[in-house]
């Protein structure tokens, strides 16, 4: 009887810890799932996309993607849900030309030589000149070393990292909060950029790279000399040159020849109108060659009859600008678009601005906005058109299902002269408050 009675005690803790098992496993793994699936509520979203905004509209994130949008949206049992009515919600900002300094920009030449009235003066710690080398930025980059502060504050949620120069850029986005960095650096391959001024070693970079890009192999097809098919000997010699001069090539082949295949931009930083003129003329022998032009509004005031729409996506600053030697004011992006030339915007090019417009960061926007731009071009203009630009139109530039969570959330209008950030959220994850 004893051991009877202690058989059935040792049983009945076994299905009574299984039962409390059960329980607690399932109460542990509820929040990890509510985490991944979140509920924005009550907000007018602007989308970016044709749709425009939506009143009253539901966003679910599902594992940092969005996984429905609108105004009927079932919100699962598990989902976490925040009520945002009353606000408005934007896609992250894209920044599509964010400047860094990498080892090569940092030293300026020891001197540089100056004619006053005939006098020569030589003066110490001059600028650098242009770098015509090729570099990556991510080669010379220490992204801990860089303030990204400001811009993610800002509300930018990816940078297209450029430097000056001859080089190729690289993407990133902030990090989570026990990252080495504030940023993640992706490992895919970006843009070629170039800095051209009036200089011939500066105009030759984008010149020679894209005519050594033509297609045109500089072998010889194998011959015969009896007037006949090539024997297979001269085959084989043919085909081991082509392999000799692929495997001589210049790293930056490819990306030249996608630049002249239309497969992806070239960046041009230009420093006044006459270098515009002058890398137009050169682009323009390659039909199929698309330009991403950094310029200021001036400067493209002064060429904007040169442009051509097809070809061409200006970036610019958010501001009003002056008309060249005049006090006029244009409001340049709205003639953009007039003459149906896309543009982008970025915020930090104009860096003084950047940093004391940061508790409204958009009040310049909101100024070409009052000033006569539409919008939804303006709002295009933060976050697809950039997106576009450096090939994440798919993942990221407007909200929908599928991209990533990056969302902006505003208590007012964000056009408004006072409108600040409320919440970021990258990749549905809360990332400033």
């Amino acid at each position: 009887m004893r051991q009877l009675l202690s058989d059935k005690m040792n049983r009945r803790p076994r299905w009574a810890c299984a039962s409390v098992l059960a329980v607690v496993s399932s109460v542990l793994c509820q929040p990890a799932w509510a985490q991944r699936m979140l509920a924005i509520t009550g907000a007018t979203v602007e989308t970016a996309t044709k749709a425009g905004a939506i009143e009253d509209a539901t966003i679910l994130i599902k594992d940092g993607k969005i996984g429905a949008i609108g105004r009927d949206v079932d919100i699962p049992v598990a989902a976490q849900v925040v009520d945002a009515t009353g606000k408005t919600i934007l896609p992250g900002i894209v920044d599509p030309y964010y400047v860094v300094t990498i080892g090569r920009n940092s030293q300026a030449s020891a001197q540089r030589t100056i004619v006053f009235r005939g006098r020569v003066f030589v003066i110490g710690g001059g600028a650098p000149a242009i770098a015509t080398t090729f570099a990556k930025v991510a080669d010379g980059l220490d992204s801990t070393k860089v303030d990204w502060t400001p811009a993610i504050r800002s509300g930018v949620t990816s940078f297209h990292v450029v430097t000056g120069g001859y080089a190729q850029s690289l993407l990133a986005r902030p990090a989570g909060e026990d990252a080495d960095s504030e940023v993640a650096i992706s490992k895919s391959a970006a843009n070629v950029l170039v800095t051209v001024s009036n200089d011939t070693k500066s105009l030759d970079v984008l010149r020679k790279n894209l005519k050594t890009t033509s297609g045109r192999s500089t072998t010889q097809r194998p011959v015969s000399t009896s007037g006949g098919r090539p024997s297979a000997a001269a085959i084989r010699a043919a085909m081991a040159a082509r392999a000799s001069a692929a495997a001589s090539a210049s790293p930056t082949a490819s990306l030249w020849a996608s630049v002249r295949d239309g497969k992806m931009p070239v960046f041009v930083n230009v420093n006044n109108a006459s270098a515009v003129l002058h890398a137009d003329a050169i682009v323009d022998e390659f039909p199929k060659a698309q330009v991403a032009l950094i310029a200021s509004g001036p400067n493209v005031y002064s060429t904007l009859a040169a442009l051509e729409p097809k070809r061409y996506t200006v970036i610019l600053p958010p501001a009003i600008d002056r008309r060249p030697n005049s006090a006029d004011r244009i409001n340049m992006p709205r003639m953009l678009s007039e003459k149906k030339i896309k543009f982008a915007l970025s915020l930090s090019l104009g860096q003084s601005d950047f940093r004391v417009n940061q508790p409204t960061p958009l009040f310049g926007v909101s100024m070409l906005i009052r000033a006569g731009l539409d919008r939804q071009d303006a709002i295009k203009a933060l976050t697809i058109e950039p997106a576009k630009l450096i090939g994440m139109e798919k993942e990221v530039g407007s909200l929908e299902v599928g991209k990533k969570a990056d969302l902006l959330v505003f208590g007012e209008d964000p056009f408004s002269a006072t409108a600040d950030i409320e919440q970021i959220y990258v990749s549905g994850e809360l990332v400033n408050e």
